[in-house]
């Protein structure tokens, strides 16, 4: 059930939230959660992903100061949801400066909130694109994030 909720998130910020989604066209509560339906969501998992979406714009945000040379210890419960692999993204991501200390604690504590057993970095992708666009003045991360995504890699030649 909880990689469900995942595909409604993707889904979701695909065709309603994201920049390439009709921005013309407005979307009720009632439309989004039939388009839902229609493609094939349950009704229990779609509730569940839009009280997440809820809960990350809606809890404020973790006040954190840490120093340029400091590091994050994982907790047992994020290591359980988190395997090695997904711990050294995330470090990816701070160390080309993508995730802040704050939106790292944001996408942790989203990842908390689905109560899944583990993220692939693939999921972990989708959240932390979906948590940065959520974010005001996080234009540049997000963007940063979408071309890591979606843009092929750069072969060079020697």
């Amino acid at each position: 059930m909880n990689e469900n909720i995942i595909d409604v998130l993707v889904y979701l910020f695909e065709n309603y939230l994201s920049e390439q989604s009709n921005l013309n066209e407005q979307y009720t509560k009632n439309s989004i959660y039939q388009g839902l339906e229609q493609a094939g969501f349950e009704a229990s998992t779609i509730d569940h992903a839009i009280e997440w979406l809820l809960t990350i714009n809606d809890e404020p945000q973790p006040l954190v100061n840490q120093s340029e040379d400091g590091f994050r210890v994982y907790s047992p419960t994020e290591i359980e949801i988190l395997d090695q692999e997904g711990i050294d993204f995330i470090a990816y991501l701070e160390s080309t400066e993508i995730l802040t200390p704050t939106t790292r604690e944001l996408l942790l504590n989203g990842l908390l909130n689905l109560n899944t057993d583990n993220i692939d970095v693939d999921d972990l992708q989708w959240l932390a694109l979906i948590i940065l666009f959520s974010q005001p003045d996080e234009e540049q991360a997000f963007a940063s994030m979408e071309s890591l995504m979606f843009d092929p890699p750069v072969d060079h030649e020697h």
